[in-house]
């Protein structure tokens, strides 16, 4: 055959959206009529992964201004923060939020005057209530310290910041309230790796080849404490990962561990770790949260390592969906529990992660290296009686107290994770169900005020796709009016197939659902390899007036893509479209009027996490193991099919990025 031949054949063969239905997949992949086409779907089932929560918190056992934290424990053991609220003189708290369909708890915390109180709430149904009386545990009770020096600002206010060594005995602290600025300090002894902090004395220990020193934070002189001595040689002269707490230095290396009493440096327990291959234990530190758990990063992701009863063995669960792309060298963690870590380089990045997965944004380049991390913690009790902005929540509480008009960060589905949506684009008729060929990610945050009201909405979005032929755009439909907002910001638009009003919403659609686009043409801002990547879009949706968690429906919205043309829509299954659309297409392909076929199958799915898509024409039966069950069963059954939890992907078949 010749070489034009052989090319128009290759096209026929392996072109990503005209593809005909009795044409075979890649040899690495079920025929269709043998794999998600033939699954027998309840005629009901949507494919929803999340589920709409309505939380009434009541609280008569302390009236007094209370700040209440709701969160859930998700299936690799993360505290996964859902949101805030305030309530003065014991008024009930009502909020309306999303979580997975598999979580069946709920954690609800209350802070009021340096006490702490936690309840736990089944979920039975989309109705939750709460209430806090005299027979609630209290859980916790601040015993308050006055910060020393270095943890204030000019305005006496406690300022969280990070504790920073390099290998060539430079001390400097990161001020990541005051756009990572440095301040230097002293130096330490040279070739010194490993780190800990201990705020309370402001004494930092740290280990020069097995030797344990340590200086307070701002003198000049260390101290020799002892040669590390444990039961582990690569942990004696080495350079050991080391975080410090409850006057103890944890420490590790290469799969080893040891608990250090930090006066004398003298060991106290060894511990081994299971589940951790060490191929994927270079670089990174140890690190505690707020909760007490111990963290691990790595050049394999993020890690938590849970304790066994008498702590000599240390169990490894992995948090991160994938290798870390950066060789870490050290990790700390703020008030808030977001974790930062720093990398390996001559201008070494600061990266925020999120502990529910491990995902991560870059924060800034520092101008040296950074070899290890530590931090200074405000505790809440630092911000007693302050409220710089009056808006009533205290400060240590209050994410933005110089802002009246804004307090809590409430994020869907998480503070630096992605949730994901992901289409078929050949619609009306049946594609490969891949469902590579657009995919959204997507992470919200609800800024809420005082009164726990949305003062406005802050998006980031990234557009995906394996091998998109169409151009197709994205948007989404909301479920309140178009007089309740008033602009929209950040749309990404190349086509000229959409037009804007003053507002910064489509124009020409139904004003009680006003659609906001994100980008028209998906094709002209992705690039890359086998996963072609859009930049970060950030949209910015501001209301008229505060409005309510009720009106702002997270289960409500109606995402979609439009290919090609305007009026071409592909919408989740059960949605309905928008005035724009071409209706005869509901009628001349497979859809029977609902974005969905005749057996109930769909063009898209919304799934709550980062969703790694199937290879170019690989089924996703194929890639996912369990989202056959999931369907089949209507959702009762394998509700995390998405995750990396064991049993539920198939690598091979699956493409793996950030």
């Amino acid at each position: 055959m010749n070489k034009y031949y052989l090319f128009i054949l290759s096209i026929f063969l392996f072109s990503s959206c005209v593809k005909d239905l009795n044409e075979n997949l890649k040899s690495d992949s079920k025929n269709l009529d043998e794999s998600f086409t033939s699954l027998p779907i309840p005629n009901d089932f949507d494919f929803s992964t999340t589920k709409r929560i309505h939380l009434k918190i009541s609280s008569s056992n302390f009236s007094i201004n209370s700040n209440y934290t709701y969160y859930f424990i998700d299936n690799s053991n993360n505290k996964v923060n859902i949101g805030k609220g305030f309530s003065s003189s014991g008024n009930l708290l009502e909020v309306f939020f999303s979580i997975p369909n598999y979580v069946k708890k709920v954690y609800i915390q209350k802070d009021a005057a340096e006490l702490q109180w936690l309840i736990t709430a089944a979920v039975n149904s989309e109705y939750m209530f709460v209430e806090f009386n005299e027979s609630t545990p209290l859980v916790k009770t601040f015993q308050r310290t006055v910060a020393n020096n270095n943890s204030r600002t000019s305005t006496g206010t406690c300022e969280d910041y990070l504790v920073a060594t390099n290998g060539k005995g430079k001390s400097f602290t990161i001020h990541q309230e005051d756009n990572f600025s440095i301040t230097n300090y002293a130096d330490i002894e040279a070739k010194s790796w490993a780190m800990a902090y201990d705020q309370e004395t402001s004494t930092m220990y740290y280990d020069v080849k097995g030797k344990l020193y340590k200086r307070t934070l701002g003198t000049s002189t260390s101290t020799l404490i002892t040669n590390i001595s444990t039961s582990f040689s690569g942990l004696n002269d080495g350079y050991p990962r080391m975080t410090f707490k409850d006057g103890k230095l944890y420490i590790g290396g290469n799969g080893d561990y040891a608990i250090l009493d930090a006066a004398t440096g003298s060991t106290l327990k060894n511990i081994t770790v299971t589940n951790f291959p060490r191929s994927k234990n270079g670089g990174g530190d140890l690190v505690f949260d707020s909760d007490g758990n111990l963290f691990q990063a790595c050049s394999g992701g993020l890690y938590q390592l849970e304790m066994n009863a008498d702590t000599t063995v240390f169990n490894a669960i992995r948090l991160s969906a994938d290798d870390f792309p950066y060789y870490l060298t050290g990790i700390a963690i703020d008030r808030f529990d977001y974790i930062y870590a720093s990398t390996n380089e001559s201008n070494s990045k600061i990266i925020k992660m999120d502990k529910q997965d491990g995902s991560f944004a870059i924060v800034d380049t520092l101008d040296r290296t950074c070899n290890d991390l530590a931090a200074f913690v405000c505790s809440d009790e630092d911000f007693a009686g302050q409220d710089s902005d009056g808006d009533g929540v205290n400060d240590g509480f209050d994410e933005y107290p110089n802002d009246p008009d804004l307090a809590f960060n409430n994020y869907n589905p998480g503070s630096n994770g992605f949730g994901s949506y992901a289409f078929e684009d050949l619609y009306p008729e049946i594609g490969d169900y891949d469902f590579n060929d657009v995919i959204v990610h997507y992470r919200h945050n609800y800024i809420t005020n005082a009164n726990n009201l949305v003062v406005k909405i802050e998006s980031k979005y990234i557009a995906k796709s394996v091998d998109a032929d169409y151009n197709s755009g994205f948007g989404i439909a909301l479920p309140m009016s178009l007089d309740s907002i008033s602009s929209v910001t950040g749309s990404t638009l190349t086509t000229g197939n959409v037009a804007l009003n003053g507002k910064g919403t489509e124009s020409g659609v139904s004003a009680a659902n006003p659609v906001v686009i994100v980008f028209d043409n998906q094709n002209a801002i992705v690039s890359g390899g086998e996963i072609k990547s859009s930049d970060e879009m950030d949209m910015v949706i501001n209301f008229t007036n505060p409005i309510t968690t009720q009106l702002l429906n997270f289960e409500e919205f109606n995402p979609f893509i439009f290919v090609n043309t305007r009026d071409r829509e592909v919408h989740l299954s059960g949605k309905q479209p928008t005035s724009k659309f071409n209706s005869e297409l509901f009628t001349n392909g497979s859809d029977v009027g609902s974005f969905k076929t005749s057996t109930n199958h769909p063009w898209a799915l919304s799934i709550g996490h980062t969703f790694h898509p199937p290879k170019e024409g690989v089924d996703i039966t194929q890639a996912y193991s369990n989202i056959s069950a999931f369907a089949t069963s209507g959702g009762t059954s394998n509700a995390d099919w998405y995750t990396d939890d064991e049993g539920n992907r198939n690598l091979e078949f699956i493409l793996l990025d950030n």
